[in-house]
């Protein structure tokens, strides 16, 4: 590892000298430390336990819909595939264009709980009329609306936590936020699927007003970091983030891991069907082979990057990752199980180090907008992943696929190093 340390990406522990056991001046000095100490537990829940709660909600929501949504569109409303698939697709083009419109005026106007609480709200309200619309025209229009609102609420609670001042444990804090994220999407689908079935294809829209309802009181007990403040104009802030080019190196990251993510959720279920899979609750063991470790070794993961830095993980575990989808598109339907296991591991191991280097390397004016370009990044890859697998599947098959963005991870790994190592041998890096 001393080729990581000549690099600058492995932190070595700073090394303290021992202080005399009764020195006063010492104990003092530890007495104040221990009561700061005690001040960051006690606002602990506000700061990290509540926002990872929110987003947990709030990806649940994401995916609640989607058991019923044949039901809904289709038999309900008369509409046709294409126009089931536009309901999320609409969704997805409105988190690309707002992620960043709200992190540059959070950063502009130095709040976020406003802007989390109306999205949350505004987003209940319009669930809460989905029940009652009888047009799928005016479905999608409202759909693309609540996607804008439903973005401001999610992405600046992830800004919020990434204004978090306490940087030793920031990594660990990370994973939390990661491991929220995958255990709110793994859980909404499937309870949709039982409300769709008890209460009818619209029971899950009217349970998601409800839940985005409780997530907007709840955002009442958030408080913004002390460390924002107004900017005078959103011209500065643009120029922050202009003055790190840094970050479009996690940007990137996050943009074919999510590009890999949407290649599942479309190809991957097929994939399985043509290699036998032919049972549903089979294909979702699969997914839950990969889901599972994905989410539980996410806090782990941020600690070693707490030890690391988050470069190393982050490099690495997109290396493997990227292997290990080479691998899926080769494997027979038995040799995908320890395969989805590894995946799911090594997935956990880049997502937190990702947004660990987006805090990083952005300060208190431009973390919201930063934190804005990641999840336009995640999300242009989710919406991209699914058109390129269906392009090169009809090519040259299911296997195919998932090979090439295998390959894009090893390429974008080996990349994102050899420009890092440019980076950390200039004086003004």
């Amino acid at each position: 590892m001393g080729w990581l340390r000549s690099l600058n990406l492995i932190r070595s522990p700073p090394r303290h000298r021992k202080a005399p056991i009764f020195n006063r001046d010492s104990l003092l000095k530890n007495s104040q430390t221990q009561s700061s100490i005690q001040g960051v537990e006690v606002s602990l829940g506000k700061a990290v336990v509540l926002p990872c709660l929110l987003l947990t909600g709030a990806m649940f929501n994401l995916t609640l819909v989607v058991a019923g949504l044949k039901e809904f569109i289709i038999d309900e409303l008369s509409g046709s595939v294409t126009q089931a698939t536009l309901f999320f697709s609409v969704e997805t083009l409105a988190y690309i264009i707002f992620a960043p419109v709200w992190g540059l005026l959070s950063d502009r106007l130095g709040r976020r709980k406003p802007f989390i609480i109306l999205g949350f709200l505004g987003s209940a309200l319009i669930y809460a009329l989905y029940g009652e619309i009888q047009s799928i025209e005016l479905l999608l229009v409202l759909r693309f609306i609540q996607g804008a609102l439903s973005v401001m609420g999610w992405s600046l609670v992830m800004a919020m936590m990434l204004d978090h001042p306490d940087r030793p444990r920031q990594g660990r804090y990370m994973g939390l936020m990661g491991a929220s994220l995958i255990f709110g999407v793994a859980l909404g689908a499937p309870m949709g699927g039982y409300f769709s079935r008890w209460f009818g294809a619209r029971a899950p829209l009217s349970a998601a007003a409800v839940l985005f309802l409780v997530l907007a009181i709840a955002a009442l007990a958030l408080r913004d970091s002390t460390a924002l403040f107004p900017q005078e104009r959103l011209r500065k802030v643009v120029r922050a983030l202009q003055s790190q080019p840094r970050l479009l190196f996690p940007m990137l990251f996050h943009f074919v891991d999510r590009l890999a993510v949407g290649l599942f959720v479309v190809v991957f279920p097929l994939y399985l069907d043509s290699l036998g899979a032919n049972d549903p609750a089979v294909r979702g063991r699969y997914l839950a082979m990969f889901l599972l470790p994905f989410a539980v070794l996410q806090f782990f993961s941020g600690k070693l990057a707490e030890r690391t830095g988050p470069v190393p993980p982050l490099i690495i575990g997109s290396l493997l990752y990227g292997i290990a989808l080479c691998w899926v598109g080769v494997s027979g339907l038995m040799a995908l199980r320890p395969i989805m296991v590894a995946l799911g591991v090594f997935a956990a191991i880049m997502f937190p180090p990702a947004i660990l280097l987006t805090a990083q390397w952005s300060d208190r004016r431009t973390r919201g907008s930063a934190m804005g370009g990641f999840n336009l990044a995640g999300s242009l890859g989710f919406t991209i992943g699914p058109v390129l697998g269906a392009w090169v599947y009809k090519a040259y098959g299911f296997g195919t696929a998932f090979v090439v963005c295998g390959l894009m991870e090893i390429a974008l790994a080996i990349v994102g190093w050899l420009a890092l190592r440019r980076w950390t041998s200039t004086p003004s890096a």
